[in-house]
């Protein structure tokens, strides 16, 4: 797994950093009625905000529970956004020109903070040996 996020910050300080930016960006899902206009995309929108808290309180106090609860909202989020963007293609909507490419990027960028907090709690599950003198 990793050792470090974007190969200079360490696991714990990105997993706060992702909580933050997480939140922010299904805030902004939560917000933008015209596009995400299904009640699907909202619940899981509103799940993955408290998954983000959970991430937050995580990292900062070692917490391998409240890392999982983020790690499945993470995954549930993907897989609505992917199925989401799926829906939209099929049916050819008008919103299709800007939601897809924008879920398909948040979707590859959600997958490698996914690997970054799992790598965090495989860290914390398993603490480094240290050797006694």
């Amino acid at each position: 797994m990793l050792r470090k996020c974007c190969y200079c910050i360490g696991l714990r300080k990105a997993c706060i950093v992702i909580s933050i930016l997480d939140f922010i960006f299904n805030l902004a899902i939560l917000n933008i009625k015209q596009v995400f206009t299904h009640h699907i995309e909202h619940a899981v929108a509103i799940c993955h905000c408290i998954g983000c808290f959970f991430l937050l309180g995580g990292a900062l106090i070692k917490a391998t529970v409240l890392l999982i609860f983020f790690l499945i909202t993470s995954l549930i989020n993907c897989v609505i956004l992917a199925s989401y963007s799926i829906f939209l293609l099929a049916n050819e909507s008008k919103q299709r020109v800007t939601v897809v490419p924008v879920c398909s990027v948040y979707i590859c960028v959600e997958i490698y903070f996914w690997i970054v907090v799992y790598s965090y709690f495989t860290q914390v599950r398993t603490p480094v040996d240290v050797d006694e003198v």
